[in-house]
């Protein structure tokens, strides 16, 4: 009786959506990008981050989301009048190689699943969500945030700079000034972390990623408890400045060497910083990015010193008639810990078929230093390297820059990648 119900409300809804009854003051879109690349991923010889030798490896694969995220969603609202709306969003991620369901942990509906209510006063949204700082990222960036994107590179460090479960943020637009607060009393935290998938072996007991699909379950301890907050003004038509802040409570937490129950860290909590700025030259359109990030761990009292760190963007974009050339440039560094080092640069070009579909390339290079040994909780392993393919491999991270490609420690990572991407 549930099932047919169902079926009935979804035919009288097409059935109106198609009359145009009763629905001149609501809507509800289909939305989305489909991005493919052939690439060509080389990775130098090094170490894993606990040190275990690392053979070079190349491999060609036809590669989801270089350029963009592949997405499907489904977006609404109604004026329900008084100056009052209701909407939601409902977005999922895919693999255009494979049609599988890809990233935030395999979930449907990974990338947003909210409901919201514009007042005259802001909006309100209810579910999962961006994080906050997500979108100081987003618009200072000259790229869409996809895998060959340097300029997101400060969102590795903690996953739930991306997207949070349980998130309740509210949203307030007031001239050129753009600003959201976000709170979830857990945004994606389970009682041991790893870099295991829900899919493939992780769980509470034997640790998942940050943010993993079990990992946003409400509790008594705190654990995963997140504030957030973004906001951008935009100076003139051309230039906006931007900035973020993230806080995440760890609690009870421990990060575990993947496939043992061995303890590497006890973290306590996180904090992230950053600010950036866009600008698009009037007589050129040529875009010009930068971001400054900060993040730091602290751990539980009487364990050793979280990890500290900086990472600094920039790039540009440059149209000439239907194409565009462009390049971004990255620096990152543990301040403390291992001291390591990534250093990244990608260059882009674009020729725009038509206002949906675009043809591009991608070729990047990241150098990743080693830097020294550092000692964990488990005084047998030492890590190495730096945040790239440390924090990767410690599950801060869902997926590994250049769609999986990653990079070993202490050693260079070679890309190019030719595809189409099509938005609709």
């Amino acid at each position: 009786m549930q099932k047919k119900n169902v079926l009935s409300n979804m035919i009288a809804l097409g059935l109106a959506l198609g009359a145009g009854a009763a629905c001149a003051q609501s809507s509800v879109t289909i939305y989305g990008v489909i991005d493919a690349a052939v690439d060509n991923v080389h990775k130098g010889a090094g170490t894993s981050s606990t040190g275990i030798a690392a053979p070079a490896s190349t491999v060609t694969r036809v590669s989801p989301s270089i350029s963009a995220q592949s997405a499907l969603g489904f977006k609404g609202v109604e004026d329900i009048g008084g100056g009052y709306k209701a909407s939601f969003i409902l977005e999922g991620q895919f693999s255009a190689d494979t049609g599988a369901q890809n990233g935030q942990d395999s979930r449907m509906w990974g990338r947003q699943a909210y409901v919201g209510l514009t007042t005259p006063g802001g909006e309100i949204r209810l579910g999962r969500q961006y994080a906050p700082i997500f979108y100081a990222f987003a618009t200072s960036s000259v790229e869409a945030i996809g895998a060959a994107d340097f300029m997101a590179s400060g969102l590795v460090v903690n996953n739930l700079q991306v997207r949070q479960d349980n998130q309740i943020s509210y949203w307030l637009k007031s001239g050129g000034l753009t600003g959201a607060l976000s709170y979830s009393p857990n945004a994606g935290v389970g009682p041991n972390i790893s870099a295991r998938r829900t899919g493939s072996g992780g769980s509470a007991v034997d640790g998942q990623i940050i943010g993993g699909a079990t990992a946003g379950d409400e509790n008594t301890t705190g654990r995963g408890r997140t504030y957030g907050l973004y906001l951008n003004y935009a100076v003139d038509p051309n230039l906006s400045v931007m900035g973020g802040y993230h806080y995440n409570l760890f609690g009870e937490a421990n990060l575990l060497r993947t496939g043992t129950t061995t303890v590497l860290f006890s973290p306590d909590k996180y904090v992230g910083v950053v600010v950036g700025a866009k600008y698009t030259v009037p007589s050129t359109g040529t875009v010009l990015g930068a971001n400054l990030h900060q993040g730091n761990f602290t751990n539980d009292a009487g364990t050793v010193e979280g990890p500290k760190v900086q990472t600094i963007s920039f790039g540009f974009k440059h149209p000439v008639d239907q194409f565009a050339v462009g390049a971004e440039a990255v620096y990152s560094r543990f301040t403390n810990f291992t001291k390591g080092k990534d250093r990244g640069l990608i260059l882009a070009g674009d020729y725009n078929a038509s206002k949906r579909t675009r043809l591009y390339v991608r070729a990047g290079v990241i150098k990743d230093s080693a830097g020294t040994a550092y000692a964990t909780q488990d005084t047998s392993t030492n890590v190495y390297g730096g945040p790239l393919p440390v924090l990767t491999a410690f599950g801060s991270t869902e997926t590994p820059f250049f769609a999986g490609g990653s990079a070993n420690v202490g050693a260079t990572t070679r890309v190019i990648a030719v595809g189409i991407r099509h938005t609709f």
